[in-house]
This record gives structure tokens, sequence and C-alpha cells, in this order.
């Protein structure tokens, strides 16, 4: 019968970890307790299980940043296309902050300060349209703001008496006060003036001399409230021509089409019938415009024009004209106005691109459609 000492009741009680086997040889053999293998099987599978969350937190971590990476990346792309496409927008909304109501300003001067130094060239005027900033008193080609913004004399075409208005020598780089080229306070002062509407006024005052325009009546009362069109099919061209009323207009009718010259010639007369448009214009103006005539230059001899006109009648009256030639003129050379041979239309544009320095002229001739 076996004896249990106390002892041994104890080490039962507690779990033992391990069993004592008496051997014959007086040996002891200790196995392991089938409490500790489970315990052994449980450590190793906690480790196992952590280092599999270790490699899958790894790979989570991964995934997790690359993720990050691309929406951050879209975002980024989002922002860039989003800007570039509403960037106009964005310009003007930033303007709006910083720049006073229209009513007190124009290009950012001061109405009351250009009103008071124009003040002092005349005691008295007929008409107060006379004083407008946008007109152009001395027809040189500079309107009455930028005359003030230049400090030249808004009644006199020529401030320094060197026979080129003070217009022209702007559009060259040249002192309008005195010789040489403009100074670097000029240069800065003329950034803010549109070289491309003084290019148009030059021409316009140019076409408005006597001798400059030969013209006969038509027999066609023409609607000039609406647009024409003119189409040239070697440049896949189609484009409104519109009717300007006046010079303080051109700057607003360009934006709209290309734009016949009050006073030219119309389809049909005898004459110069003198249409303008841009070749170019200011990164930070919307003029959808703005490249009508950059490729005039690519018009050879024989090239078609088609011009439609509106009549009071309600008819659409059309006219077809062929490339004879093109020359580049400086903006107040009046023989681009003038011409014996009948009818002629001459297509227009500040030349060469991105610049104001002269016009590039297409003549075409009447022919038969």
């Amino acid at each position: 019968m076996e004896y249990e000492s106390e002892i041994h009741k104890l080490l039962k009680i507690g779990a033992p970890a391990e069993e004592v086997h008496h051997l014959g040889s007086g040996q002891e053999h200790m196995t392991p307790h089938e409490a500790v293998e489970e315990l052994s099987m449980a450590s190793d599978s906690t480790a196992a299980i952590e280092e599999v969350s270790v490699q899958v937190g790894s790979k989570l971590g991964k995934a997790l940043k690359m993720l990050v990476g691309y929406v951050m990346l879209f975002l980024a792309a989002f922002v860039f296309f989003y800007s570039v496409i509403n960037f106009g927008a964005f310009w003007s909304q930033i303007q709006g902050w910083f720049s006073k109501p229209q009513d007190e300003q124009i290009l950012g001067e001061d109405l009351q300060e250009y009103y008071k130094w124009i003040g002092n060239y005349f005691y008295a005027v007929g008409d107060d349209k006379f004083l407008e900033p946008t007109n152009d008193i001395d027809k040189d080609g500079l309107s009455n703001h930028d005359e003030f913004v230049m400090r030249t004399n808004p009644i006199i075409a020529d401030s320094d008496s060197d026979n080129f208005t003070d217009g022209v020598e702007l559009l060259n780089g040249y002192n309008p006060w005195g010789r040489g080229q403009m100074t670097a306070n000029q240069k800065k002062l003329s950034e803010s003036i549109d070289l491309n509407l003084i290019n148009n006024r030059i021409s316009f005052s140019t076409s408005q001399i006597p001798e400059g325009v030969v013209s006969g009546g038509s027999m066609i009362a023409y609607n000039l409230d609406l647009p024409g069109r003119i189409s040239i099919p070697k440049l896949n061209l189609q484009v409104p021509l519109i009717w300007s009323k006046d010079v303080s207009q051109f700057d607003a009718d360009l934006t709209k089409g290309i734009i016949h010259y009050p006073g030219t010639a119309l389809p049909g007369e005898n004459g110069i019938i003198y249409v303008s448009g841009h070749s170019s214009d200011y990164l930070w103006k919307r003029n959808p415009m703005q490249n009508v005539f950059s490729r005039l230059n690519n018009l050879a001899p024989g090239d078609d024009i088609f011009v439609e006109v509106y009549g009071n009648d309600g008819k659409t009256y059309n006219f077809r004209y062929q490339v004879t030639g093109s020359k580049t003129y400086r903006p107040d050379d009046q023989s681009q106005f003038t011409d014996g041979s009948g009818s002629k239309l001459n297509l227009s544009t500040c030349w060469p691109i991105g610049t104001t320095k002269d016009r590039l002229v297409v003549s075409a001739v009447p022919v038969a459609l």
C-alpha cells in the first residue's frame, strides 16, 4: 500500500508542475505535467500570433502610407488643375479685395487727381465728355488718362516737338519728353498702359485725315448694329466683324471679334475697308479673340476672304475678296489708308506677334462670287 506523506498531498493540491516516479534502480525520472505542456504550447502560439501581427501591422502600415500618398497626390493634382482652369476668376477675386470701387479709380489711379491734373490745361469746356479719361484730345494715340500717367501734354500730340507723336514714341520705347530711350521711371509708368489700344488709336486717327480715305456711297443700306462676319478658308477662320462706332469702343469691341474702323469704306464702296484684329494680347486679359489674326502672315496672293454684311432689309449681302499682297507699316503711316484703285479690303494687326511696334496689313481686292 502506497504511503502518501503530507508533503505529497500538498504538492498534488498545488497542481505540481511535474511528478516524480521512483524507478527500481533508485533513480528518479522527471516528466512534464500536462499543464506545463499546455502552457508551453500557448506560449508558442502567442509568440507566433505576435509575429504574424507584427508582419500584418507592418504591411498594413505600408499600405496606409501608400494610400495616404495617393490621396495627397490626387488632392494636389485636383487643386492645381482647378486653380489653372479658374485662374481668371481667382485673380478677379483677389483684385476685388484690394481695388477701389470703379467710380473711384481708373487703372489704379484716383479720378480726383486725374481731373485736377487735366483741369490745369483748360479754363472751361462745353462738353464734359471732352475731358473723360478714355478720350484722346490731341489724337496722338494716348488717351487722356495715358497722358496723365506719362505726364505728357494732353493737348499737343508731340510733346517734345521732335516730329514724332507721343503715342508713336511710346510704342517704340522712346522718351516722349526728350531725346533717346525712355527713362527707367517712364518704362515703369508705361507698364499700366495698353499698347495694343494705342496702336489702334494711332491708326484710326491717321485714317480720319481727309486725304487718308477715299470712299464712295453704296447702294446698300447696311444694318451696322448687327455684326457681320469674315471667313478666311485658308486659316480655317470665321469671326464676327464688329462695326465700331468710336475709338473709345475699340477695346471692348476687340473682345467680341475683329473691328471695322469707323469712317473707312464699307463693302461695296470705293476706298479702303480697314479691319483690325489682335495677333496677341496681355496674358491677364480674358479675351477670347486675342489671337484671332496671329496667322495673318500666312495669307498669300490668290487666297480668298469672304465678308457677310446684314442690310436694313433683313437680307444678307456677301462679298468675296482675293489677297494681292501684304506689307508692314508704322501705325501712323497714312499710306495704309490711301489707294486710288477703287475698293480694297485691308486686314491689319499688331506685328510682330507680342509687340505693338508696327502693323501687318494684308490687302485684298473684290472679285466675283
